[in-house]
């Protein structure tokens, strides 16, 4: 299953529209919505996976029945994923409470889905675990899905992870709400800039000294306005002359420009080599792309496969050992694998560099025992103490003990400091939590 695979069956979708359409919720469920799961991974013959009519813990309805969901996901026998399901002409308004009390009633669940066919929103519970948000963190249009289709791809069985989803999740709405406060700062046109806003520039050492009265914004103000619609005008500017530059620019030259690699970029780790940036892009933006989700299916199979997959692990902020859930992050730089919490690290893959590689949280002479003979080291750098070069995400499969011995080192790594904290209560003293990158 891919984002290929997506796009084939929302077109089979879109094409029974006109024939579900008035039929109500059942055509809905059979011709668009189990069509879809099924594209996403999830085998919808199999009760034990994509479990109808299924009866919500303990939601109430006031004549004293169970709470029914029209789909439950189970993944290992656990609900993971409610969806609620409208008729095709239906409206999604008003419907997300009663999901609510399906989602908040089954603490194993992290993502709901109210959908009638063409239209989904997702919910998740980004401001309090178990309780879901009252606003769906992403909404996608079968009809106009070309630009969510990379989002959607996101909730396929095989990558499917619960903190990955309150991560990405938690990103959506905060750029959300920092694009539209910055909007309404910055886009005056013909407004004034907010008292807030001026406060705000006057607030940085050195701008101004004294108190900051309403006469002084009032004064302020326009020079406030000015500067930064010269600041836009400049900014305008660099992007276009970056856009000539790009379009003017030969394409055969940007192909020997990527072809270009210097033998010095790959070599075999040495005690005494200092870190450097080798196989290091910046990318413009983050767009988790179809192949890093392959690498974290691959990854998350393997852990998933392993007796691993029922442990704890140790979290500092509730002082208690805590169910292991495997998630990933995407950066401008790097495709973070994590436990838990994206700063317990344990691998960090690069696959739109020159030279592709996987970062592993070990010491390179540890990895090297794990590490098939034929594969090569890298320099190690600021990412990740080991480096190893890949040529697809395939050699995964080859390095999978080393992949372990990662998973291991962070369980221990979170043992170590339950010991410290165990400890500091004993004598008292602060506990200190390890440096993690």
């Amino acid at each position: 299953m891919g984002i290929d695979s997506i796009k084939t069956t929302i077109e089979r979708i879109l094409d029974r529209k006109e024939v579900v359409a008035g039929r109500g919720e059942e055509s809905t469920k059979q011709a668009m919505v189990l069509p879809m799961l099924e594209a996403l991974g999830y085998d919808i013959w199999n009760p034990a996976e994509v479990c109808p009519e299924y009866l919500s813990d303990t939601a109430i309805k006031k004549f004293g029945q169970k709470e029914k969901v029209d789909y439950a996901i189970l993944l290992n026998g656990t609900p993971r994923i409610f969806f609620e399901v409208k008729a095709l002409d239906q409206p999604l308004e008003g419907h997300h409470g009663q999901l609510k009390r399906y989602f908040n009633s089954t603490p194993s669940v992290s993502l709901a889905v109210l959908t009638n066919g063409l239209e989904y929103r997702f919910y998740t519970d980004t401001k309090e675990q178990n309780i879901q948000d009252d606003s769906p963190f992403f909404i996608a249009n079968l009809e106009s899905i070309d630009q969510g289709l990379d989002v959607l791809a996101r909730f396929q069985k095989s990558v499917f992870s619960p903190e990955a989803i309150r991560e990405f999740a938690t990103e959506l709405n905060y750029t959300a709400k920092i694009v539209e406060l910055l909007t309404k700062q910055i886009d005056i046109r013909d407004g004034e800039l907010s008292d807030e806003f001026v406060r705000w520039i006057l607030s940085f050492p050195g701008m101004y000294e004294g108190r900051v009265t309403a006469n002084v914004l009032d004064r302020l103000r326009p020079i406030a306005r000015e500067a930064l619609q010269r600041v836009i005008r400049k900014i305008v500017r660099r992007t276009v002359a970056a856009i000539d530059s790009e379009v003017s620019s030969s394409k055969e030259d940007t192909k020997e420009e990527e072809a270009a690699v210097s033998p010095d970029e790959i070599v075999v780790v040495t005690d005494d080599e200092k870190p450097d940036e080798t196989g290091i892009g910046v990318r413009k933006g983050i767009h988790t792309t179809e192949e890093e989700l392959q690498a974290f299916a691959i990854i998350k199979n393997q852990f998933e496969s392993s007796i691993l997959t029922n442990s704890t692990i140790y979290e500092p902020s509730s002082r208690k050992d805590v169910p292991l859930e495997i998630g990933y992050k995407d950066t401008s730089v790097y495709f973070n694998i994590y436990f838990n919490k994206p700063s317990w690290w344990n691998l960090r893959l690069s696959l739109e560099s020159k030279i592709k590689w996987i970062g592993i949280d070990l010491d390179p002479e540890t990895a090297q025992l794990l590490t098939p003979s034929n594969f090569i080291f890298l320099k190690p750098n600021s990412l990740a103490p080991t480096r190893i070069q890949i040529t697809d995400v395939n050699d995964l499969h080859t390095l999978n003990r080393v992949i372990y011995a990662s998973f291991e080192k962070t369980i221990a790594d979170r043992a170590h400091l339950r010991d410290q904290h165990h400890h500091s209560r004993e004598t008292d003293l602060p506990p200190t939590e390890p440096t993690l990158n």
